[in-house]
């Protein structure tokens, strides 16, 4: 962190304070002096000087036990008075404009009013067709897509003053089927939105996402209603990420850290790489890919869609094989059927399609997704699950036994791939959130995780590792999110060979085809702008490289 340069005389330490106060905002837990002054680059005395001052003014608050600071309580007394003045209307008038442009239907701006929404702002259609929401319109936060975009981020026990049967109620969807409530509501905080359509021959359809105020509460929602004619499920999903974007923006001015959603530049292509193919598919977060011999076809699990999808490498083409809850795609059986862990539990799906439960979750999983899977040497699953929100801390890793799914390690926050090396005895784990791909010991036998160590690190610049692979040399290949690229890691963890690709979000990793030297790619499109997506058409599809090329 490098503070501004001022020409303002005296500035100085003041920008020095500020750079503290926003490094402690950022960490998770109480930092000391020494730390904070490693990292900002000052001398100890200038940092304990000013932290002191901080701490006696109340902006900063020492941790007895650690003796580390953290920010203290006089900063959300300021924040608090900053809120009170603050406008929603006109922090959201560009980004309506916008919307109506990229939509060329109605965009919205409403506000929470207990258990109603109200429209406070709005432009019109550029359809020449004046709007069915006018300014002061109030309605229920359920079941339209604004009232639940708010109640996707409120905790089950405020979701439960507002309304005692709310949790078991069910939503319907565009293609007929209705999900619990419940599970709407998880769809909803994984994807950052929330999708709805009316039934009716004048059916409105909507999408909208959260504004939080600077505590994280939702206080607003904005989005784009228009016919269900018009606005078909692909068309809401598409303009998804522009409306999170606007969201996001809006909450950043008003007082709240979350950022932009936007990837990183796109590289140049690595000179002499291999020919990258595509398989075409609109997946929002394509991941678990499984090569099926015996079907000669690709298995995978659109996580945000969700459905588990088929994909036909010669034909070029996909198709749904069913439609569960949002999940990840486990392994295949011997004859034929499929293994999916969902929210509820894990599923047998046999080829007629019908469905088995075959293990329930272990309590406290309610507000948790399945990232990823992993199949040990032995055939043995492991799940790796996070927050549905993302939360720091709460991600764990899973063991699926006979006995039933128990966790085997917990305390991480956004785990994901995972992959063993060929005897078997080292288990690798990325934590995407942190930019890190963990190493632990593994017994085979015991089917148990020693401690996790870090085995390799990326830049902010390389993308966040996301799923891995090892081939048959042991040499680790991991999808690099918001990087453009996969990349082989030698057995120190070095990036000793990268693949540019055209997607920014590329997912997860499998081996395949006839010869088993096929590199399967899962991809992305979910929170991705209308800018990147037309930079990146194919996102959201297959990638294939034939390594023996």
């Amino acid at each position: 962190m490098e503070s501004a340069k001022s020409g303002v005389q005296g500035a100085g330490a003041l920008l020095k304070a500020l750079d503290i106060i926003e490094f402690i905002s950022k960490s998770p837990n109480p930092v000391g002096v020494g730390p904070i002054a490693a990292e900002l680059g000052m001398p100890r005395p200038t940092v304990h000087r000013i932290v002191s001052a901080l701490e006696e003014r109340g902006f900063l608050q020492l941790d007895s036990a650690s003796r580390g600071f953290r920010l203290g309580f006089h900063l959300f007394e300021l924040a608090h008075k900053a809120w009170a003045d603050v406008d929603l209307r006109a922090l959201a008038r560009d980004h309506l404009d916008r919307l109506r442009e990229i939509s060329r239907e109605a965009s919205v701006l409403g506000l929470r009013s207990g258990n109603h929404f109200i429209v406070v702002d709005r432009r019109e259609s550029l359809f020449g067709i004046r709007s069915v929401v006018p300014i002061g319109q109030m309605e229920p936060l359920f079941p339209g897509a604004f009232g639940m975009a708010i109640l996707s981020e409120l905790d089950p026990a405020m979701i439960a003053e507002i309304d005692p049967d709310l949790p078991r109620r069910s939503v319907g969807l565009s293609d007929g089927r209705a999900i619990p409530f419940g599970e709407a509501m998880r769809r909803a905080a994984a994807r950052g939105y929330t999708v709805y359509t009316a039934s009716g021959n004048d059916a409105v359809a909507s999408v909208a996402a959260p504004i939080l105020d600077y505590l994280g509460r939702p206080i607003a929602a904005i989005g784009v209603t228009g016919p269900a004619s018009r606005l078909s499920p692909d068309h809401l999903h598409a303009l998804a990420p522009d409306i999170i974007d606007s969201a996001r923006k809006i909450t950043s001015n008003a007082g709240n850290s979350v950022q932009s959603i936007e990837p990183r530049l796109r590289p140049k292509p690595q000179p002499s790489q291999p020919e990258t193919r595509c398989i075409p598919a609109t997946t929002l977060l394509g991941k678990t890919p499984r090569w099926s011999e015996r079907d000669n076809l690709l298995y995978l699990a659109d996580v945000m869609g969700p459905a588990v999808l088929a994909c036909d490498m010669e034909a070029g083409n996909t198709w749904t094989v069913t439609k569960p809850d949002m999940g990840v795609l486990c392994g295949l059986k011997s004859d034929g059927g499929l293994l999916f862990a969902d929210g509820t539990g894990l599923h047998l799906v046999s080829r007629e399609n019908s469905q088995e439960l075959v293990q329930i979750l272990p309590r406290g999983l309610v507000d948790s997704r399945f990232n990823n899977c992993g199949i040990d040497p032995s055939g043995g699953y492991w799940l790796t699950s996070m927050s549905v929100r993302a939360r720091p801390g709460e991600g764990a890793i899973l063991r699926v036994s006979d006995a039933g799914v128990s966790v085997a390690k917990e305390g991480l926050s956004v785990p994901s791939g995972l992959a063993w090396n060929p005897d078997g005895k080292t288990i690798y784990v990325v934590e995407s959130a942190r930019r890190l791909i963990l190493r632990a010991d593994f017994d085979p036998e015991a089917r148990r995780i020693g401690a996790l160590e870090p085995f390799a690190e990326f830049d902010t610049s390389e993308g966040s590792p996301d799923g891995i692979v090892a081939d048959q040399e042991g040499r680790l290949w991991v999808a690099l999110w918001d990087g453009w690229s996969i990349a082989r890691l030698d057995k120190a963890g070095r990036v000793e060979r990268k693949v540019t690709l055209p997607v920014p979000r590329p997912t997860d990793l499998c081996f395949g085809g006839p010869t088993g030297q096929t590199l399967f790619i899962t991809t992305a499109r979910i929170r991705l702008s209308a800018r990147i997506l037309s930079e990146a058409p194919l996102s959201g599809s297959i990638l294939t490289i034939d390594l023996t090329e």
